[in-house]
């Protein structure tokens, strides 16, 4: 990798681990995932490879897998666990044996792959029966958000599909899975300035790196606290910027409609 390219990798996990969008979203997918010692796990879209030595430190064997070479470098030279492996994979063609996985767990990767259903088929073919899907997707449905803001977003972050409950449980329906719970986060007004400060922040040239850099570790520090704030006071159960689900293989053969219930 070129002393540019790792560069570029290295900020990448240095803005993600600061990142306020991230924060409540990773640690409630962890959370849901509920990763026991000697699961074996993957993690679909594991960029920087943060999330997977998180899961491992339980004592769980995870496999993550992406498409970004640099990312999975990064990842592979940080890797503190040789409970944790790291592939060079795409999801919509997983090369691994049918139920060889307990759990799936995937951060905000869904919405970038062009046939989100070809994915979710996959995930259900290697995972046990019975076995928990975890996965986070951009929903942005907070009614103060324009549509030229959505239009904007899904070419700023290469997002096919902007995800409600109901969508996602039509589509997990269809792959097999039995749609268990559903959360929303960044719900309120304040929660989405901040998070429009931050999209004006990725929209910086690579030259004001550091300046992307101090405006999102001020975010983080001072925004992020008021933001929590504000959830506790005036969350809206029914909208939100990104949406947070978990849901199970089942057992049968039979695919219909998903069922769930979306948390207040």
């Amino acid at each position: 990798m070129s002393r540019n390219r790792r560069l570029l990798a290295s900020s990448y996990s240095l803005l993600n681990r600061l990142n306020l969008r991230r924060v409540e979203e990773c640690a409630t997918l962890i959370r849901w995932l509920e990763a026991a010692p000697g699961e074996r796990i993957l993690d679909v879209g594991c960029g920087d490879g943060s999330n997977a030595a998180a899961i491992a430190r339980v004592g769980a064997s995870v496999v993550g897998i992406d498409v970004n070479s640099e990312r999975l470098a990064l990842a592979t030279a940080r890797k503190g666990s040789s409970l944790v492996v790291f592939r060079r994979m795409d999801a919509a063609d997983l090369e691994f044996e049918d139920e060889s996985f307990d759990k799936v767990v995937s951060f905000c990767a869904i919405e970038h792959f062009p046939s989100d259903e070809r994915v979710l088929a996959e995930l259900h073919r290697v995972l046990r029966p019975g076995g928990v899907l975890a996965l986070s997707a951009d929903s942005l449905s907070n009614p103060e958000i324009t549509d030229s803001e959505r239009a904007a977003h899904r070419t700023r972050y290469a997002a096919y599909t902007l995800y409600t409950p109901e969508v996602v449980g039509d589509k997990l329906g269809r792959a097999g899975f039995e749609l268990e719970r559903t959360r929303y986060i960044l719900t309120t007004p304040l929660a989405l300035r901040l998070v429009r400060l931050s999209w004006r922040l990725d929209d910086l040239p690579p030259r004001l790196l550091p300046a992307k850099i101090l405006g999102y570790v001020l975010l983080r520090v001072v925004g992020k606290p008021i933001s929590d704030l504000a959830e506790r006071v005036a969350r809206r159960p029914d909208t939100g910027l990104t949406l947070l689900v978990r849901a199970h293989k089942r057992s049968g053969l039979l695919k219909g409609p998903g069922r769930g219930g979306r948390e207040a």
